[in-house]
């Protein structure tokens, strides 16, 4: 009878001792995904590690467009900006042309994030979390500019569990209703290769022989 409580009590103790590394396990979890996923953070997080690397590069170098480039792929959702861009255009693409449209979209996007980027890397910036929807977020910033206050706001959503840049947004400007007035314009009266010709055309304008 003894031995039986014993083993009970046993059983009972490592049950609890693996109900609380399961809790803790959990908790550790929850927190870090919480974090990784306040879009006010992905923005702020992603923003400061560009502006420390433009200070740790000083000289535009293609080393220093890498790293660039490395940071802001993490939470801006090229795929997510390309389709909006193009609106219903996209899905009459083949899988090979959308897939040439992204790259040098977002090339194009990436050249033209640089040279804004480097204007405000010894402003401050504050940081402003808006609700849309549950899946849908706009972090609104503003760059305290010397002479005029620049009102950036970045359009989040909530994809594969990850927040991702789909849309920016410079004092009452979007990125995507731009371009997609563009490349309405272009397929009104052309085709996807002209559009596809003009992207490369714009790259090697904004970026030259550097890396984008």
């Amino acid at each position: 009878m003894t031995s039986a409580h014993s083993q009970i009590g046993l059983m009972s103790k490592y049950l609890i001792s693996k109900t609380l590394i399961l809790v803790v396990c959990i908790c550790l979890w929850g927190s870090q995904a919480i974090a990784y996923e306040n879009p006010l953070d992905v923005v702020k997080t992603g923003t400061d590690q560009v502006i420390k690397i433009l200070k740790e590069y000083p000289q535009d170098t293609n080393a220093r467009r890498e790293k660039i480039r490395a940071v802001v792929e993490k939470y801006f959702d090229y795929d997510g900006v390309s389709r909006l861009a193009l609106g219903p255009q996209w899905n009459k693409q083949t899988a090979e042309k959308q897939q040439e449209f992204e790259r040098d979209f977002s090339k194009l996007l990436f050249g033209k994030y640089i040279d804004s980027i480097e204007k405000y890397s010894n402003q401050k910036i504050t940081y402003n979390q808006k609700q849309v929807t549950q899946d849908h977020v706009v972090v609104e910033s503003t760059v305290m500019d010397q002479r005029n206050p620049v009102h950036i706001d970045y359009a989040l959503h909530l994809k594969n569990g990850k927040w991702g840049v789909y849309d920016v947004n410079v004092e009452g400007l979007s990125l995507v209703v731009n371009y997609r007035s563009q490349f309405d314009q272009m397929l009104t009266s052309g085709s996807f290769d002209d559009v596809l010709a003009m992207l490369k055309h714009q790259v090697a304008h904004v970026c030259g022989s550097k890396s984008c």
